[in-house]
């Protein structure tokens, strides 16, 4: 009776624990969310958008979550870029874009400080590498670059355009979707591409649930 009575009570603060570490990676980045004039409509988007496919695409649970929490905090760097570039109403000069890119070590150092984030490497030190080599920051193509990230960069490229910016308006979702149709095998893993496409009615479903404030669904 001891020890079961231990062990149920270990299981009690064990599961006290998960709960406050998944308050604290919700609120991290809601956070990072409204630094970059977003909102946590995104995140929740982008992370099943992202979990959709890679359901699809054989990632195991332990993966899965370093996915979520990668998800969640894939621009943890943005904190330490400043206002002047990060809202800036206009494109990025390349001085300027240079800039911006070193918000995926300022990520990369912000997770590597927590045993428990080490997961999140992979998406947020790879989200912007694209399948031909031409991303950044490490210029890394095809298999080379972490399934997770391959994955994500699908779902986050496409939240992004359709999602209004400082410097852009949102675009209609079917010009979105064209977009990744055009780009796979080039920006996004053709496999992975062709599963997101095959899921249109989901994403669909959850974008309707995750509207951002006083947006119209774009369908």
């Amino acid at each position: 009776p001891v020890i079961l009575s231990l062990t149920r009570r270990l299981a009690r603060y064990s599961e006290s624990l998960l709960e406050a570490n998944l308050e604290t990676l919700e609120v991290l980045g809601g956070a990072i969310a409204k630094r970059d004039s977003d909102t946590d409509a995104h995140n929740y988007r982008v992370t099943l958008y992202a979990l959709r496919l890679a359901e699809a695409s054989g990632l195991d649970e332990e993966r899965m979550r370093g996915l979520i929490k990668g998800a969640f905090l894939h621009d943890a760097g943005k904190i330490g870029i400043r206002d002047a570039i990060l809202h800036k109403p206009a494109r990025l000069d390349p001085e300027e874009f240079g800039v911006m890119q070193t918000h995926v070590g300022h990520g990369l150092d912000i997770v590597s400080r927590s045993a428990w984030l080490a997961h999140a490497r992979d998406v947020v030190g790879a989200h912007h590498e694209k399948y031909d080599g031409s991303g950044y920051p490490g210029g890394l193509a095809g298999d080379a670059i972490p399934l997770e990230a391959r994955v994500f960069a699908i779902a986050d490229v496409f939240d992004a355009l359709t999602s209004a910016r400082p410097y852009k308006k949102a675009w209609e979702f079917d010009a979105a979707w064209e977009f990744i149709r055009e780009n796979r095998g080039s920006h996004f893993d053709p496999h992975c591409a062709d599963a997101f496409l095959a899921r249109r009615d989901e994403v669909l479903a959850i974008r309707a649930q995750f509207r951002d404030p006083d947006e119209d669904l774009l369908a």
